[in-house]
């Protein structure tokens, strides 16, 4: 349940349950959901517990055909693996829910495991030892029977990705930047007030920084700065703090996205206009420069 080392800065969970509740949005009503849910006083807890508030809804989504009342989530971000004993100490959490709980039987649960990296050991295991047997019923979908629970191993970069694009995307590798592009835009459409993507977003900008900063790269970085602006993302992340964690590489790559020269003449076209008494919101459109870089030039606050 914890990051390795080199990218413990990224908030990888709070992403994936950004990612979670979008893919599900369509049953946000319908739907409970409780991150880091603790099981004791002690800090002993399991990643994401749904819960079915209407046990007569059907969630008629891919990673959610094994739902029954209580559904255990645990995510294993892009730089950590699903062992074995990470298996089994999951089965012993979702035991101690059970028992800990009151009018919850096995019956009422299902656990799930989100991964980046096939556990192909933990599939021997499942098989030769335990004599389970796992179907991909779906691309990347692997439903464990034998069991006396509902339990799936869902593999993130493998979903297919019409209905699962905001789990898929969830990754230190995206696709080409010209399919980047086109999951941004999509991302723009689907966009729902209820999800709060600043931390989504900023996990995927972190982990993805070294291509944001590419010269290949300059259309799609800012493609992202002028999505963030439009929708206003940068504000809520800037209120949250997170602002700060983005700012050297999206602010970097906004400036290489910009032609060699461009960006100085900008933002001397810039200050000249607020100096004439000109609203930066307006500035900022006419220029095309990000509204937050703008404000710092012009020692905005």
């Amino acid at each position: 349940m914890t990051d390795t080392e080199n990218t413990k800065e990224i908030p990888w969970h709070p992403a994936f349950v950004v990612a979670l509740q979008a893919t599900l949005i369509e049953y946000k009503d319908a739907l409970d959901y409780r991150f880091e849910h603790p099981l004791t006083s002690d800090p002993l807890r399991i990643d994401i517990l749904v819960i079915k508030k209407r046990p007569e809804v059907v969630v008629k989504k891919q990673i959610a055909e094994i739902f029954r009342r209580e559904n255990i989530f645990e995510y294993k971000s892009p730089s950590d693996y699903l062992s074995i004993d990470e298996f089994h100490k999951a089965l012993s959490r979702l035991h101690l829910y059970k028992a800990l709980t009151k009018n919850v039987d096995i019956p009422d649960l299902t656990l799930s495991f989100v991964v980046t990296a096939q556990p192909r050991e933990l599939f021997r295991h499942l098989r030769d030892t335990l004599g389970y047997a796992a179907e991909e019923r779906h691309p990347g979908i692997f439903v464990v029977t034998g069991a006396m629970i509902p339990i799936q191993i869902i593999n993130s970069v493998k979903l297919s990705e019409d209905e699962n694009h905001w789990l898929r995307n969830l990754t230190r590798e995206l696709s080409k930047p010209e399919q980047d592009l086109n999951w941004l835009r999509r991302l723009k459409q689907e966009y729902n007030p209820v999800l709060d993507l600043g931390a989504y977003l900023y996990a995927i900008v972190e982990a993805n920084r070294q291509r944001l900063n590419k010269e290949e790269n300059h259309m799609w970085s800012a493609e992202i700065c002028k999505t963030f602006e439009e929708l206003g993302w940068a504000e809520k992340w800037m209120e949250k703090g997170i602002e700060k964690g983005i700012e050297k590489g999206i602010e970097k790559g906004i400036k290489k996205g910009i032609k060699k020269g461009e960006l100085k003449g900008k933002l001397e076209d810039a200050r000249a206009m607020f100096a004439e008494g000109m609203d930066v919101d307006v500035i900022a459109r006419i220029t095309k420069v990000p509204l937050n870089m703008l404000k710092k030039e012009l020692s905005i606050q």
